[in-house]
């Protein structure tokens, strides 16, 4: 059962991991058990951060990030940093360093949108307090998110989540929240298409 409470922001614990083994057998099926940057994902990272921006007024722009949970951490094998916050998009680097690419899985909101299985907007993240010392707010001053899970269908199995995180409080509405499915969507789509094995 779910800890997070739409209406209070509510959260005991750190959600239970209870998918963790059967991902982490899936995800070399998919191509996704090495922590290595996807520049196609990077891609599709830039395309959301900037089309949401432009659909909810943020001049400021979005971090974006596709991430993909493993044993107590999250590795983001697609990210897009907005300019002026810490560098170019690392769209623009696909050999960046994989440290820069990882977070804990106590950091961040997508922990509770894997375990929800359902998108998770937080216009204002400060509505919550029991988050503000959360890394995404000390490190990257986070002040809203939307996420959602990306769920592998033929086997049922959520193996991460696609979200934006930005530096304003951010009306997100269903338009928002439609985008992000959206973009969910192509990230599954291809990850058939990933090798299975990096090139030696």
């Amino acid at each position: 059962m779910t800890t997070f409470d739409d209406a209070t922001g509510r959260h005991d614990r750190i959600p239970q991991d209870r998918e963790l083994a059967r991902r982490m057998a899936l995800l070399p099926q998919l191509g996704l058990s090495e922590d290595r940057p996807v520049p196609l994902f990077d891609a599709l990272a830039e395309n959301l951060a900037k089309e949401a921006a432009d659909l909810v007024g943020q001049p400021a722009g979005f971090y974006a990030m596709v991430n993909i949970m493993k044993d107590g951490y999250q590795f983001f094998p697609g990210l897009y940093v907005p300019s002026g916050q810490g560098g170019e998009s690392q769209a623009s680097a696909p050999e960046a360093a994989p440290a820069d690419r990882i977070m804990p899985r106590t950091g961040g909101w997508c922990v509770h949108t894997l375990d929800r299985r359902l998108a998770l907007p937080l216009e204002d993240v400060f509505d919550y307090p029991r988050w503000l010392g959360n890394d995404a707010v000390t490190q990257l001053g986070a002040r809203t998110y939307l996420g959602t899970p990306l769920i592998h269908q033929p086997t049922d199995t959520a193996i991460g989540t696609c979200c934006l995180v930005g530096q304003e409080v951010t009306r997100w509405g269903r338009q928002g929240v439609s985008l992000m499915k959206h973009y969910a969507g192509q990230v599954l789509e291809h990850v058939a298409e990933l090798p299975h094995h990096s090139p030696h």
